[in-house]
């Protein structure tokens, strides 16, 4: 087996540099830094970058992973078996997942390179994934320069570093999208990212606008691939707009009984059978078919129900499947007279 590239240095500057000498691939300019800002402003800012400073990259414990797949089949290949490992649920199954993707990283087979901090960030590795659309987004996409900008502000948005991540976002919405067809599907998803970033930080006003802003887009877009989503996209924003005007639903009089409902999800669509007892939330049932959820389909019902709110704390990694689930859940509470 090729032997595993590893670096003495605790900071995650000596380990990336090394990878650089192994694999050539172009790092982010000069350090793992932002180029958001030119040196962090916030508390959560400074903070955010003395962890980064502080990461080891690999940490220990992806040397003592013994792979079963053989890294030497294909990526087309290897890239199947590491989303099925990372959906699987078990702690073993995704450090297997982020240990494969690491030495295809290595091995400059990894196509564009977006799988790599997609999989970080879908593995719940939210400080490596950080680092890691840094660097995607800094090296740059001929056909994709957006991909992984939402990501990343999400990821930013979970340490409270809100600046930077509406900094990167209003950048992507001024980035020209190669693309034919699909300009105002991609401004769509940077204003409903950017919706979700107001709403975080505490200023409504501005995530109204920008989710009505994504809604427009979604209706206008009619991409070569996904064209036939779009509405339904436009009305998972619209009832993020229906979920700020709900406060709590401990006072909510909702009607007992049954209800379901049905929302998007990552990979198709998520059921969700809602029952209210004594006017209350008593179960939140959730069918789907997502492949790598973050155990948010267990997670979110759950918060839900124990805090009989639709505003639960994020899950990195999971966030459209999270959003399917509320926006789900509140469609099913509708019925019962929200």
């Amino acid at each position: 087996m090729r032997s595993f590239v590893l670096t003495n240095q605790p900071s995650i500057r000596g380990a990336m540099a090394l990878v650089a000498g192994a694999v050539g691939l172009a790092l982010f300019p000069i350090s793992p830094r932002s180029s958001t800002i030119a040196a962090p402003r916030t508390a959560a800012a400074r903070k955010l970058e003395k962890e980064l400073d502080e990461l080891k990259i690999p940490p220990d414990w992806v040397k003592d992973v013994r792979p079963r797949w053989n890294v030497r089949r294909p990526w087309k290949e290897g890239r199947q078996e590491i989303r099925r490992l990372l959906g699987t649920g078990k702690e073993s199954d995704r450090r297997e997942g982020i240990r494969l993707t690491w030495d295809y990283y290595q091995k400059r087979d990894i196509g564009n390179g977006h799988e790599y901090a997609l999989n970080m960030f879908l593995s719940g590795e939210r400080l490596w994934a950080i680092h890691a659309y840094r660097w995607y987004l800094g090296k740059g996409s001929k056909d994709w320069p957006h991909v992984g900008i939402s990501d990343l502000a999400s990821l930013y948005i979970g340490y409270e570093n809100y600046e930077e991540a509406e900094a990167l976002l209003k950048r992507g919405l001024k980035i020209r999208v190669p693309k034919r067809g699909y300009a105002e599907m991609t401004y769509a998803d940077i204003y409903d990212a950017m919706g979700d970033l107001y709403v975080a930080w505490g200023k409504n006003r501005s995530a109204v606008s920008s989710y009505n802003l994504a809604i427009r887009y979604y209706r206008q877009a009619k991409p070569p691939y996904g064209a036939h989503l779009m509405p339904r996209r436009a009305k998972g924003v619209q009832s993020k707009l229906d979920l700020l005007s709900i406060e709590s639903l401990k006072t909510a009089k909702l009607k007992d009984g049954t209800y379901r409902a049905t929302s998007l999800g990552y990979t198709g669509d998520i059921r969700l059978i809602v029952q209210v007892r004594q006017g209350r939330i008593a179960n939140i049932q959730v069918q789907h078919q997502e492949k790598i959820d973050q155990n948010a389909c267990v997670i979110v019902p759950k918060a839900i129900v124990d805090q009989q709110s639709l505003k639960v704390d994020a899950i990195s990694g999971a966030t459209v499947t999270q959003d399917a689930i509320t926006v789900g859940t509140l469609r099913a509470l509708k019925q019962a007279g929200l």
